[in-house]
């Protein structure tokens, strides 16, 4: 079978494919870009199988997967890919069917070869946590209908927000970590210390930081534990029964990084952990206003390449596209009063593509401009 007949999955599965996907060279893009000039008809399926590899490389970095995991994904993806498709993907567009059942596939997976799921697991709240404690611990409680500060001695804030409840070390910043304990809902903003991780456990969820700016909201009596980012890096963990019954000296957990605009949801029951773009995103680029208004999105026939690069620098996302489809499409307009997702959807219909969120990327997936 010939290049000209694979479809979306034989593409995913062929070594020469995947070998360009990740590791292209100045030989394999020429050859590839010819193939797609002679067969435009493959177009979609190339865009598709490009997306998944993408996303799975990415993932299998940011998750911290050995080689071995990444070639199990691969195996078992056909396996599971169909019955995904046909059970969860139907009221996606066609060209989308693919992608979206991979990325639930690849979601399983991420979950067999990295923190286990037992659907077992035993739910951990505020005073489990707080047990496991090595030295004495202060609490605060916000028993007001406001947010109320709370300054550690490290430099970190904290907002607490109300019917929320924390406890830390009364000699908090004297060890080699950082440790709170959360019950509600708080935003941190921590003072940077690359010497001494800050860990925030919530519930079945823990999340580690060195320096940044997070919500995080961990009620007892709801379903979900919802971690998002504004600046710097959150690593966030389930933190598995063992974890707890005994804690992890080296606090070295299995879990998933969050970036800026991102957020990771755990469902408690499930034992899931999602990560996602958070719904209302806003401009982070180091070097541009932080108010949205300032910032200015004005393109005069600019190619969608550059578009998308600004958009994606602005907002710190990941905008996977195919650089080949879209390289004769352009763009005229001003959307700088729009939301991230208001100049995605004006840009995408005048240059005739489509966009989706997948695993807090955005997918762009065209046909290509004449």
């Amino acid at each position: 079978m010939t290049y000209s007949d694979f479809t979306t999955d034989d593409f995913i599965n062929d070594t020469q494919f995947k070998l360009w996907v990740k590791q292209p060279t100045e030989g394999s893009n020429s050859f590839w870009a010819i193939f797609l000039k002679d067969n435009p008809a493959k177009n979609i399926d190339i865009a598709n199988a490009r997306t998944i590899l993408k996303a799975i490389e990415e993932q299998v970095h940011r998750e911290f997967l050995s080689q071995k995991d990444e070639d199990q994904i691969f195996i078992q993806i056909q396996e599971q890919i169909e019955s995904e498709k046909v059970h969860r993907i139907r009221r996606l567009p066609a060209w989308l069917g693919c992608a979206a059942a991979a990325s639930i596939v690849l979601g399983v997976m991420l979950w067999q070869f990295g923190p286990k799921n037992t659907n077992k697991i035993n739910q951990v709240v505020y005073e489990n946590n707080r047990e496991k404690a090595l030295t004495p611990l202060t609490e605060k409680i916000n028993n007001t209908d406001k947010a109320i500060l709370v300054t550690l001695n490290d430099g970190s804030s904290i907002f607490l927000n109300p019917n929320s409840k924390i406890s830390y070390a009364q000699n908090f910043n004297q060890g080699n970590i950082r440790e709170v304990y959360l019950s509600g809902e708080a935003f941190f903003e921590v003072a940077k210390n690359p010497n001494k991780p800050f860990l925030v456990y919530a519930n079945e969820l823990i999340a580690k930081v060195l320096g940044t700016s997070f919500n995080v909201r961990a009620y007892v009596d709801e379903k979900d534990v919802i971690v998002k980012v504004r600046t710097g890096r959150v690593a966030v963990a389930v933190a598995r029964i063992t974890d707890v019954q005994q804690k992890m000296s080296s606090r070295e957990l299995d879990g998933i990084m969050l970036l800026p605009n991102q957020q990771a949801v755990l469902s408690r029951q499930e034992v899931r952990l999602v990560k996602s773009l958070i719904e209302n995103l806003a401009v982070i680029s180091k070097n541009q206003p932080q108010n949205l208004m300032q910032q200015q999105f004005i393109f005069n026939s600019d190619d969608a390449r550059q578009v998308f690069e600004s958009i994606e620098k602005a907002y710190g996302v990941d905008i996977v596209f195919d650089e080949v489809l879209l390289s004769q499409c352009q763009f005229t307009g001003n959307v700088t009063d729009e939301s991230l997702y208001e100049k995605l959807d004006i840009i995408c219909k005048t240059i005739e593509a489509q966009y989706q969120i997948l695993d807090a990327q955005v997918i762009i997936t065209s046909k290509g401009c004449q």
